[in-house]
């Protein structure tokens, strides 16, 4: 019983430190790659890799037939990595330096902090689990995977509730050190251990395990293992593609925050701990209808309701729970078939765990590396939406035939042949699944009237950005070009002549840079700006010939969309106009400390995602410390999704600064989109002639019957060590 418990516990905290690095790691480094999701992609790529690497190490140790010799050799690998186990949160001097790939940077930040201690933390599962089927302890060595999976399920949501909230990264480092070493003390017992009792006596102690060695399995045929082998390798590649492309959808669409990344991953493991506790919770026909519908519904979320006229809006809410269940209930399909079909001699069970690895290193190697360069676009996402969609029905139509074949008494080795129609059906589902969420559909919306064309897209580290044209045959004043970052609209240009040089979307005029820069520019005679994110480079148009305007761009592809196919940044005036291809915080950080700005903005979006790096209070330190005594730092707050007010203003507080909020409603007829802006500054003469314009509430007639309260008591400080969206979503 002692001996049973130690292997629980072993495996346990090996899970559990698994998986607190994890999001550790990823938000130390998540400013030094521009706060996007794809750095979680990056080291997602990697935590994988460094588990199969983990899993194919334990399936060559177990291939030894020295017990002894297995634990020498993980006892030596323990030390080794207890050693190295000193440093995993990573020193800011291995920051991304001059204009090197970030993936690769990041692998190596990985691997030179957490790379042989995740390595050996990896190879804990599949290597106990085989010496506790060959002591032949227990009846069933597949639970202890469950439990392992328990144990870093624990580990993701205690993260952002427990240790988040109340320790420092450096603290939460040290404690994650300390909790290693007593994982390698335990582990080491647990190998020495074995390796005694396999000098002692035989592996054969249970009456269970006597028998299976007395009557060992039937053989499998070589074309049954490779289609075993086919299982264990596209079933997890499937569940791990989706659940990356999920992650990605919703840090797109709402922003890049360890808690998103978290709650996928959690919703990844919990479907292994429910598959591979027991039998009976995964019933296949039930499990594939369900995930048919959800994944048909998200797919359609938008189309389906278009059919029948309606108008729904999705909030931040919504959109999670809904990529949650569907993310679910595709990863309890993918992960209850494979553990249908685990394998019965317990000789393959490494080999089983290894290839089972190996496919979900290959889902994230499919979306990291190969969707990354090879699409112009997520279409990873509706790929695995489809792919989901096949199986569903491949599943359903199984079970359907299983019935078919008790019922009419037929032989248990024959089969039912698949009829043509559920060929069709398949067929038909996997289309639905792909073309009604394909990004080429969902972002060339249908305007009436209108001709569109895509005249230019492309996809990076940092996302996807396209040139969408419009043209109005009967109305020609009405055509235009779009810039888009993912989904989201960032840039418009009228084409007609009249309207072509002047500032619209969301920097008309009237809003709350608009007022700012004019502001500015009837205050003096020269005025320096500093803009992070470029867009279409809208902006550029307020600028005079004594002016300098300085964009902060991380994204190049951003850079030669906005100089190919707008003429903003062209027909600017300005004295001096660069762009400065870099993360912007970073950027800042590189500036003289006499570089000083009367102006700067805060625009840096990748499709509707919060720029979380860029709201700390470590960044608006930087921000403050190259902004002139009486300048402005004017923030855009439009989100679809989240109430950023309380936020910037907790900013504004601790730096001693006043804030005014401009709120604008959307006039389409003039290209202006609905946009809000918090505009910081000590300026008591704007303070007194500029007061807050806030969002309106209207009733059913559209009359204004009162203003939104925008500000949320208890919203904590943002800074690099803590963030939380949570309370900011719009209800």
């Amino acid at each position: 019983m002692l001996r049973i418990a130690l292997f629980a516990l072993t495996i346990f905290v090996s899970a559990f430190l698994l998986f607190q690095v994890q999001p550790m790691v990823s938000k130390a480094i998540l400013p030094w790659f521009g706060g996007g999701p794809a750095v979680w992609t990056a080291a997602m790529l990697f935590f994988q890799c460094a588990l199969f690497g983990g899993y194919l190490y334990a399936h060559g140790l177990a291939s030894l037939r020295s017990v002894r010799q297995q634990a020498i050799i993980h006892i030596v690998l323990l030390a080794s990595a207890a050693w190295l186990a000193q440093a995993v949160i990573p020193d800011p001097a291995l920051r991304l330096q001059g204009e090197q790939s970030p993936v690769p940077q990041i692998l190596w930040i990985l691997t030179l902090c957490v790379g042989l201690p995740y390595f050996c933390l990896a190879s804990t599962g599949p290597l106990l689990q085989h010496w506790f089927a060959r002591a032949g302890v227990a009846d069933s060595v597949y639970r202890l995977f469950a439990l392992s999976n328990l144990g870093s399920l624990i580990a993701l949501l205690s993260f952002p509730y427990l240790f988040e909230p109340w320790f420092e990264l450096p603290v939460m480092g040290r404690g994650w050190t300390w909790g290693f070493w007593v994982f390698a003390v335990a582990c080491a017992i647990v190998a020495w251990t074995q390796a005694r009792a396999a000098e002692a006596q035989p592996p054969v102690t249970s009456p269970s395990h006597a028998a299976a060695v007395a009557t060992p399995p039937a053989p499998v045929s070589r074309v049954s293992q490779w289609r075993d082998i086919a299982a264990w390798v596209l079933l997890p590649a499937l569940a791990s593609m989706l659940f990356i492309a999920t992650t990605d959808q919703a840090s797109h669409n709402i922003a890049p925050e360890p808690r998103l990344w978290i709650l996928t991953l959690s919703i990844y493991l919990l479907s292994f701990i429910v598959s591979f506790d027991h039998s009976r919770w995964y019933r296949p026909g039930l499990v594939a209808t369900f995930t048919l519908v959800a994944v048909l519904f998200v797919a359609g979320r938008h189309a389906i309701p278009e059919w029948f006229g309606l108008h729904w809006g999705y909030g931040a809410t919504e959109l999670r729970y809904l990529f949650s269940l569907m993310l679910f209930l595709v990863c309890l399909l993918c992960h209850g078939e494979l553990y249908r079909r685990r394998p019965a001699d317990p000789s393959r069970l490494t080999g089983y765990y290894l290839w089972m690895s190996f496919g979900g290193a290959c889902g994230g190697l499919f979306v990291a590396l190969v969707a990354t360069h090879a699409f112009n676009d997520f279409h990873e996402w509706p790929i695995g939406l489809a792919a989901a969609a096949a199986l569903s029905v491949l599943v359903i139509d199984r079970q359907w035939r299983a019935r078919r074949q008790v019922a009419s008494d037929a032989p248990a080795n024959s089969s039912l042949r698949m009829h043509p129609a559920r060929w069709i059906a398949v067929a038909v589902c996997t289309s639905l699944a792909f073309w009604w969420d394909s990004p080429i559909r969902g972002r060339a919306t249908s305007v009436p009237g209108a001709v569109e064309a895509t005249l230019d897209q492309a996809r990076n580290f940092y996302g996807v950005v396209a040139v969408v044209e419009r043209r109005f045959p009967a109305e020609p004043a009405r055509d235009h070009r779009v810039f888009y970052s993912g989904q989201v609209t960032h840039g418009i240009q009228p084409l007609s002549p009249e309207l072509m040089q002047k500032p619209v979307s969301y920097y008309n005029p009237d809003s709350g840079i608009g007022r700012a820069l004019q502001y500015l520019n009837a205050r003096q005679d020269k005025v320096d700006v500093a803009i992070t994110g470029l867009g279409a480079g809208t902006v550029a148009l307020y600028a005079r010939p004594t002016d300098r305007y300085d964009f902060f761009e991380i994204n190049p592809e951003a850079e030669r969309i906005a100089r190919n196919w707008f003429t903003f940044l062209g027909d600017s005036k300005a004295q001096k106009l660069q762009v400065l291809i870099g993360d912007a915080r970073l950027t800042f950080a590189q500036l003289p400390e006499n570089q000083r700005y009367d102006m700067i903005l805060l625009a840096a979006f990748s499709g509707g995602s919060v720029p979380v790096h860029l709201l700390t209070r470590e960044a608006f330190t930087a921000y403050a410390a190259h902004l002139k005594p009486d300048g402005f730092l004017v923030v855009n707050i439009t989100n679809a999704y989240l109430n950023l007010y309380p936020v910037v203003k907790r900013q504004a507080e601790t730096l001693g600064l006043e804030a005014r909020s401009r709120f604008q409603e959307s006039d389409p007829k003039r290209f202006i989109r609905e946009n809000h802006y918090m505009i910081l500054t000590r300026d008591a003469e704007f303070l007194r002639t500029h007061p807050s314009v806030d969002r309106p509430i209207r009733d059913a007639q559209g009359r204004v019957i009162g203003t939104a309260q925008t500000d949320i008591p208890g919203v904590g400080l943002w800074t690099d060590n803590f963030s939380s969206i949570t309370p900011l979503e719009w209800r």
